[in-house]
């Protein structure tokens, strides 16, 4: 091959980063930029922990060479498996899901998927992408695309308003399943501080838990049944400082409220401004200040 020919070759596009498959409330896809300037480059000698997972966007964007994934949260831990492991057969039952004709139907798939995950037993790979199916749906078509549970575990955020809800992209599915195996992510439903304590000196670990509230008026954190109180995040902080202790790299994102602080005072603390996406009422979605602190 001549001079000519090598000069026009070009180099390949990567690939696009998949988005999140599912809505979360406090996504960071809007901020990762700003929330980049505070991570370690991508290294293949290290493993990323997120033990918040939600929608996955951090994850997504950030691209990590190996990572543990984990969230309290089943249902979810169950649909990124799927996606992972079985996406074939997911995007199948995803296909005989179309938007809700009526209430009834909501509320009938609604009671299925709570039926399917409140079962004592582990799932095998036919139930547990059925499960993941009905996440994805309820996620599309519930109010506000709000995950929500009652103390019996029970998922009860009521239909949403839509006229034609898009409930899928298999071509996101596909970048989505792509990137998990690419990093070998190992995905698990346990508590924080256990995947926490799993990360050793040169490992990085992303945490973006239930924000303290800043008001009153501001305490949703339903996203398990337990809840998650200022007991929780005085629990997190010690669990951060001991990996902090150990060697780790950590970043966590949490409200700017003076509990917070306080509890990370001993850490550099920035601040970036986010969008508020949670409120159901579009004109109170202002940007706030967020807590960036990095260990």
């Amino acid at each position: 091959m001549g001079p000519r020919m090598l000069g026009s070759l070009k180099a390949a596009a990567p690939p696009p980063s998949p988005t999140p498959f599912v809505k979360w409330a406090g996504g960071k896809g809007q901020i990762f930029e700003e929330l980049r300037k505070f991570f370690p480059p991508v290294s293949d000698g290290s493993t990323y922990f997120e033990p918040f997972l939600g929608g996955g966007a951090v994850f997504f964007r950030y691209s990590p060479s190996r990572a543990y994934l984990s969230d309290s949260n089943k249902a979810l831990v169950l649909t990124y498996r799927s996606v992972k492991d079985d996406l074939e057969q997911l995007l199948r039952e995803l296909s005989k899901l179309p938007p809700p004709r009526s209430p009834d139907e909501f509320y009938e798939r609604r009671a299925e998927y709570n039926r399917l995950i409140l079962r004592p037993d582990t799932p095998g790979s036919r139930r547990r992408v059925r499960i993941a199916s009905l996440f994805i749906w309820l996620n599309h078509t519930c109010y506000n695309g709000l995950y929500r549970v009652n103390r019996k575990g029970e998922f009860n955020v009521p239909m949403g308003s839509y006229t034609n809800p898009a409930i899928f992209s298999a071509q996101n599915l596909k970048l989505a399943h792509r990137a998990l195996v690419e990093s070998d992510a190992k995905i698990e439903c346990v508590d924080y501080a256990v995947a926490l304590s799993l990360a050793r000196e040169g490992d990085f670990a992303y945490l973006d838990p239930p924000y303290q509230p800043v008001s009153e008026t501001a305490k949703f954190t339903s996203y398990t049944k337990e809840g998650f109180d200022l007991l929780e995040q005085e629990r997190l902080s010690s669990a951060i400082h001991d990996a902090v202790t150990r060697g780790v790299r950590v970043v966590l994102s949490n409200s700017a409220s003076p509990a917070i602080r306080s509890l990370y005072g001993d850490m550099q603390m920035d601040v970036v401004r986010a969008p508020r996406a949670i409120n159901c009422v579009g004109s109170k979605r202002a940007a706030v200040d967020e807590l960036v602190v990095v260990g």
